[in-house]
């Protein structure tokens, strides 16, 4: 061991994860099949190698190390501005310092050692102490240290903005050595990339309806309840049942008739009918997806059923339930609005929470239901498979399911609950992989997997519902009287609040043109200047001032903020391009100056085709629910 490399590169490490110093000092050599050794190469390099039963590897290369990574640079080509760089391996430290100095420093680079003792051993043997400088923009997770933190780095260092740009590293002879950690970090890598992807394809197939939905069913929200409301409401005995419409629920939906009043039974929206049908009202039932159609709610029982909602939802289900509705954070700028005003006013905190979801309806039941305080959850036609070839129960969409091709690619054989297999498709396997993530996670919540049928969720209890009830469902507990007593989000004067804000919709629609219009100006000035090569001095800096001033209105203001919810398709064109950096500051601005114009254009038709919406919903709703002001020292009656 090199005593003053060591000692240098612990003076770094303890600046930067003091914790990291500590394991270091204080494990022992674990036990591994390889002996790693320090030789200088050729060129003089403090270089590693790894003997693994007889057979020795050279990391990194064994003669030139350095000319391995420049060989590296040359296949690459120019590097993005912004571009992520994941490299595996640390080996001597020496690619990695390169790759540092040359790469764009707006360049974000992630470090994976699958090895703990590889790593203690180049602290012990070559200056790696650059990496923990506090100033370079550095991630590193080391197997045995912090691999737990594989999806934070992820989150951290890749986005939709730059995973196109992104270039990767593979020290010598780590797929060799390694293959098994490598695989599943490159994995796992591969998998949060396409997460991204399914959530922005999401983003993007609600784009066109979002604004208008919120719009529609903001009234609903004025009359409605937080689903706060709902937190904490259940005892620790009280067993959740969550009744999804997978295939199964065929074999077991009236056994559910059991477990009415000794559990609170959260149905899926698609599970509403089949379950009605059946002469079973659920407590609740919850509804996620911005273009559920009609067809799912058209039955008599629908209203008396509450909702858990949000106001980015279809609006369709909205309109044919008239029951209660309890609505979740949606996001939405003008929602967010209304109820800082209300928090203001009643001097708290207002705001709607969160429903954590893992994108189905059944996984965010699944959160509503350890928010509400169970200890159990049951799942009940959770197939997340093509069980009987089909993909649903009957009495959803059709009386009687149809059976599905499955001879396609789409579908792929996973481990069954019964023991065999059965075929499922990628998004159900998305949702099967969230569950048991977090039944790993959440340790303390006991989740039965009553389905009968369909994908094995690992983690979970298997048995038949009628076990599951007689188990978990032991004494009686009135859950509908706890949401009967809930209080609605918007009393008294306070109704006002909402009121005036969807009066005022028009108004401040215009407000939000008007900005854009004066938007296009500045731009457009932007351009002349860079093309008459001022793109220097007193007046450039004026105009940039104005539109740093206008961006921050667009991405602050509130109605802004919905109109540009219905742009989302043109951003997520146009924002990939903002990180591919011209050489020629000129060329920068002028790129700068023809993507603000195509957006602020975008806003300016948007506006006109909101507005037109906003008539006939929120203001609309203003003009024939007025508020009574207080008479006589009493509180009128709200109009409804």
């Amino acid at each position: 061991m090199n005593q003053l490399i060591y000692e240098k590169n612990m003076d770094a490490l303890r600046t930067k994860y003091p914790v990291w110093a500590k394991i270091l000092e204080d494990v022992k050599r674990k036990k591994r099949n390889f002996d790693v050794m320090a030789e200088e190469s050729l060129t003089g390099e403090v270089i590693l190698k790894v003997n693994q039963e007889g057979r020795v590897l050279y990391l990194n290369g064994r003669y030139a190390p350095a000319a391995v990574i420049d060989r590296w640079f040359d296949r690459q080509g120019d590097i993005e501005e912004y571009a992520p760089i994941v490299i595996i391996g640390i080996s001597n430290g020496e690619h990695i310092r390169r790759i540092i100095e040359r790469a764009p420093k707006t360049s974000n680079i992630l470090i994976y050692e699958p090895s703990f003792e590889l790593f203690r051993r180049a602290m012990q043997e070559v200056d790696i102490s650059f990496i923990f400088q506090p100033d370079i923009p550095v991630g590193i997770i080391v197997e045995g240290m912090n691999e737990y933190e594989m999806d934070a780095f992820f989150h951290f260092f890749i986005s939709y903005d730059n995973m196109a740009f992104l270039r990767y590293y593979v020290s010598g002879n780590y797929q060799e050595l390694f293959p098994e950690q490598v695989e599943d970090f490159v994995a796992g890598m591969k998998k949060y990339i396409s997460d991204i992807h399914v959530s922005w394809d999401t983003v993007l197939r609600y784009a066109n309806v979002r604004a208008v939905n919120v719009l529609a069913n903001l009234p609903y929200l004025y009359e409605g309840y937080s689903m706060g409301e709902l937190y904490g409401m259940l005892p620790e005995d009280i067993p959740v049942i969550i009744v999804s419409a997978g295939p199964s629920l065929n074999k077991n939906i009236m056994d559910l008739k059991k477990a009415v009043g000794k559990a609170c039974i959260i149905a899926t929206d698609t599970a509403m009918k089949p379950l009605l049908n059946a002469g079973i009202k659920p407590n609740l039932f919850v509804i996620v997806d911005g273009l559920k159609p009609e067809l799912l709610f058209l039955h008599k029982d629908i209203s008396k059923v509450p909702m858990v909602t949000m106001t980015a939802v279809s609006t369709e289900p909205m309109a044919c339930h008239k029951g209660k509705k309890f609505f979740y954070y949606a996001d939405s700028g003008f929602e967010n609005e209304i109820l800082k005003e209300l928090g203001e006013k009643e001097g708290a905190n207002r705001m709607l929470p969160c429903l954590m979801t893992g994108g189905s309806v059944a996984t965010s039941a699944f959160s509503l239901a350890l928010n509400m305080g169970a200890r159990t959850v049951i799942l009940v036609g959770q197939d997340l498979a093509m069980t009987g070839n089909r993909t649903h129960a009957d009495g959803t969409f059709q009386d009687k399911m149809d059976e599905i091709n499955t001879n396609s690619r789409e579908y792929f054989e996973i481990e069954a609950a019964d023991g065999g297999k059965v075929l499922t498709r990628a998004d159900f396997k998305l949702y099967l992989e969230w569950f048991e993530k977090y039944i790993k996670e959440w340790d303390h919540i006991t989740v039965v997997d009553a389905t009968e049928g369909g994908a094995l969720i690992h983690g979970s209890k298997i048995m038949t519902l009628k076990n599951a009830i007689k188990k978990y469902c032991k004494r009686e507990f009135n859950v509908k009287w706890h949401i009967d007593h809930c209080k609605k989000l918007f009393v008294g004067e306070n109704r006002e609040i909402a009121i005036n804000c969807f009066a005022n919709s028009i108004e401040k629609l215009e407000e939000v043109k008007k900005k854009a219009n004066e938007g296009l100006r500045y731009y457009e000035r932007l351009e002349k200047l860079v093309k008459k090569h001022r793109d220097s001095g007193k007046e450039l800096g004026k105009v940039l001032k104005k539109i740093k001033k206008l961006n921050h209105y667009m991405e602050s203001d509130y109605m802004a903020q919905t109109v540009m919810d219905s742009l989302v398709g043109l951003n997520y064109t146009l924002r990939p391009l903002v990180y591919q950096m011209q050489e020629e500051r000129a060329d920068e601005l002028l790129d700068v100056a023809a993507q603000g114009r195509v957006l602020l254009y975008g806003v300016t038709v948007a506006v006109d085709e909101i507005k037109l919406i906003a008539e006939k919903t929120v203001v609309e709703y203003a003009k024939t629910h007025p508020i009574e002001r207080k008479k006589n020292g009493r509180e009128g009656n709200d109009q409804l």
